[in-house]
């Protein structure tokens, strides 16, 4: 019984890693929740999330000559200095390129790179799409952690029953690892 619950927390927290990667295949970036970015793709933006209603997952690139390096001036925040201007809520900008930072032994985190004219900026989608400052269809929404823990708990109830089923030898081996890898490929 300890090895069946040690198996199934393992599994749990395998599944929950695996939710919340992104990935960059072809060009194109897949947020954790399903959504694609690419280059020339349209993006909406919402609402800047700091208290005065400036963008915080969304700045000036760091490699333009615009960006803001003191920590002095501008009243010691060049965070603030850097954000993307409340202004440009409900306004679309394309995708100009999707950047990579990190390394395979650290990991590798992505920036989006949109913006019009000279000044570029730089955005986190992961955090973006969390704090609305980016619109995206309601499927590629965070899912709340009742939510996940609903999912968590379906396939974990799943696999418990399986696995009884097995022990009581109502399932042939067989018939349990198709069902066990049914239920660990459902979404």
């Amino acid at each position: 019984m300890k090895k069946i619950l040690s198996f199934l927390i393992l599994l749990i927290i395998l599944i929950c890693k695996a939710q919340n990667v992104q990935k960059f295949e072809n060009d194109t970036l897949t947020t954790s929740t399903g959504f694609k970015v690419y280059e020339n793709l349209d993006i909406k933006i919402g609402t800047g999330s700091m208290n005065d209603g400036d963008f915080k997952f969304i700045r000036t690139n760091a490699s333009s000559m615009f960006n803001y390096y003191s920590t002095t001036g501008y009243q010691g925040l060049a965070n603030q200095a850097n954000s993307f201007r409340r202004s440009n809520s409900g306004l679309s900008f394309k995708v100009k390129k999707i950047m990579t930072r990190g390394s395979k032994k650290n990991g590798y985190v992505y920036y989006v790179k949109i913006g019009q004219g000279l000044i570029n900026y730089e955005m986190d989608v992961e955090n973006a799409i969390r704090s609305g400052e980016i619109i995206v269809p309601d499927e590629f929404l965070p899912k709340s952690k009742n939510q996940i823990q609903q999912i968590k708990e379906s396939k974990y109830d799943k696999l418990i029953k399986i696995k009884e089923l097995k022990d009581s030898e109502v399932l042939s081996e067989e018939e349990y690892q198709k069902e066990k890898e049914k239920v660990l490929s459902e979404n």
